[in-house]
């Protein structure tokens, strides 16, 4: 064999080698970007002129509630005129799966009045993991539920209720002692880690449209 040929061949070999190792993407990073920030663009603006208890949505944020790079929407409803001080606020949370804006769900938090309502909403960032408590202040009787973000929509993990004036629990439909019911709790969720919807930095509706475009 020639010298010239044999090298030809040495090259058209790791050239082919090469191109094995070559994995093709349907989309890119960027395209993956793009697609998201155009859902949840559109989104905003429905939101914005919902008519959702009183009005519409008028503060965002984008979080990270499970492991991508693809952030939630969690937009915010200020104040939800049905109590009547005002004092809770109504979240909607919005994830990007299978090519769209997909709703997770709506949260509270906030406290209605000294003996009403409270409650709180809580997630752990790249968990996937949201906490969501009630509990009416005139007669102690609260609850817990606790969810996990998986293929696009919230499934729960485990629910309780509870009375603070008497150790009458029911965690998962059984009842149980005070003790096994912060327990059970604790092994779902570590709220030392979450962080509250309320603590999240929110920006206005204008912000948010120019954010995602």
């Amino acid at each position: 064999m020639k010298l010239k040929t044999k090298i030809a061949l040495v090259l058209l070999l790791a050239l082919s080698l090469a191109f094995q190792g070559i994995t093709v993407t349907p989309a890119s990073a960027a395209d993956t970007d793009q697609a998201y920030k155009k859902a949840y663009y559109k989104l905003v603006k429905e939101l914005y002129n919902s008519d959702v208890y009183t009005g519409g949505f008028d503060r965002y944020a984008l979080i990270y509630l499970d492991e991508d790079d693809i952030p939630e929407l969690l937009a915010v409803h200020t104040p939800i005129d049905i109590y009547d001080n005002n004092g809770v606020y109504c979240y909607a949370l919005y994830t990007y799966y299978d090519g769209k804006a997909v709703m997770l769900g709506y949260y509270t938090s906030g406290v209605a009045s000294a003996g009403g309502y409270r409650g709180n909403t809580m997630y752990i960032k790249k968990s996937g993991k949201l906490y969501e408590s009630y509990m009416q202040a005139a007669n102690g009787n609260g609850g817990d539920i606790i969810y996990q973000l998986q293929n696009g929509e919230m499934v729960e993990l485990g629910q309780g209720t509870y009375n603070i004036e008497s150790d009458n629990n029911i965690w998962n439909g059984k009842a149980v002692s005070s003790s096994k019911y912060t327990k059970a709790f604790n092994k779902l969720f570590k709220t030392k880690k979450a962080k509250s919807f309320e603590d999240v930095k929110t920006i206005t509706y204008k912000k948010m449209r120019k954010k995602l475009k």
